[in-house]
């Protein structure tokens, strides 16, 4: 009977290890199979990239080589396809200039507001009056909304969409900050900083330190003044352009601008970011696509001193996104003087009125950035 019981044991020990070859085996095999697979996969995906990046059209490996370069994430893959030199020539070939001038305070003269007339007076102009009343000029077709001196467009090309806010008053623009002292903590969603002044409406503002991709928005990048007080005075770095408005509400742009510059402009708020897109009614130059399709945020300025503020959707199957150069056309469109590009990406939004008007990028709602344009 002892004898049995050992046969048994052995047995059933011979079977327990073959069971345990099979399922290595089984998960040997599946494991097999699921990098054969994967290894497909990136062979189909770099061969597929191969041919967008070094087929017979240039501007095509141009357009998405200029497109990653300006995201977070997607940076390394043209490198796999481009030496650094060959990257540098299609940056070189696909860029913006603009001219390093001073802005021009001449070129802005602010309409003050209308004095609401007596109604009596209106009365009686009215019986008095002989003449037909005056024929009402209709809205443009896009416009979207007016209201309490904010105006909104619909913006539409080719390859994007987005939305014009008009801010009739200058004096209603400034720059709100994620916190009064930037000490690396994390940034704020956008509807958070419009909060923390009690603003109608905000877009995005400058970039901000971002190493790896996984910035927490909380230091910016280059010169931040608000409300006529200095909260940063950090390093430019690749962006150095200052955009802002003087106590004049005056939009500034300045390269390289610092802190004792943008005293001497009188600049009551100011971030850093751009490129400068136009400066004195005089667009930059673009050469060959200027930039990458992306989303985009920018400022301007018109003649009478109404502020635009330009949001456009991205990385869409809507809105594929905007150029520099589209940013230009629309701008000059809408009559700017001075404009400037802002952060863009997943950082770029229009908030007004505790909604978010455009789409965004960010599954959450709202990236946390540290700067602002504010609409108070």
């Amino acid at each position: 009977m002892q004898t049995s019981n050992k046969q048994e044991d052995r047995q059933r020990a011979r079977a327990k290890r073959r069971r345990k070859r099979r399922a290595r085996r089984v998960a040997w095999r599946i494991s097999l199979s699921v990098l054969t697979l994967v290894a497909l996969v990136l062979i189909g995906l770099l061969s597929a990239g191969y041919a967008a990046f070094k087929g017979p059209s240039r501007s095509v490996g141009d357009l998405l080589t200029v497109t990653m370069l300006e995201t977070s994430a997607l940076k390394f893959v043209p490198r796999i396809y481009y030496s650094k030199d060959e990257v540098d020539a299609i940056v070189d070939r696909n860029s913006l200039t603009a001219a390093d001038s001073e802005t021009d305070t001449s070129l802005i003269v602010i309409q003050k507001p209308t004095p609401t007339p007596d109604p009596e007076a209106v009365q009686a102009a009215a019986e008095t009056a002989q003449t037909p009343e005056p024929e009402v000029t209709p809205a443009p077709d896009n416009l979207l909304l007016s209201e309490d001196g904010i105006e909104f467009y619909d913006v539409t090309g080719g390859t994007y969409k987005g939305y014009m806010m008009v801010v009739q008053d200058p004096s209603r623009v400034s720059v709100g900050v994620c916190r009064d002292r930037f000490n690396g903590e994390r940034g704020k969603q956008l509807k958070d900083i419009a909060a923390r002044y009690d603003a109608v409406a905000a877009i995005n503002g400058g970039g901000f330190e971002d190493a790896g991709g996984v910035g927490n928005g909380g230091t910016p990048i280059g010169l931040v003044v608000s409300d006529g007080e200095l909260k940063h005075k950090g390093n430019p770095g690749k962006y150095n352009i200052t955009v802002g408005f003087n106590q004049d509400n005056i939009m500034i742009i300045g390269q390289k601008m610092s802190v004792e510059e943008a005293k001497e402009k009188d600049l009551r708020d100011a971030i850093t970011f751009g490129p400068a897109l136009i400066v004195n009614g005089e667009p930059a130059n673009a050469s060959g696509l200027s930039s990458g399709l992306n989303p985009r945020t920018a400022i301007g300025q018109r003649s009478d001193g109404a502020v635009l503020m330009l949001v456009i959707d991205g990385r869409q199957a809507s809105s594929l996104g905007a150029t520099y150069a589209d940013l230009i056309s629309i701008m000059l469109d809408f009559g700017a003087v001075n404009a400037v590009n802002m952060d863009g990406g997943s950082s770029s939004l229009l908030y007004y009125k505790g909604v978010y008007v455009n789409k965004g990028v960010v599954l959450t709602g709202s990236r946390n950035i540290p700067t602002a344009f504010i609409v108070r």
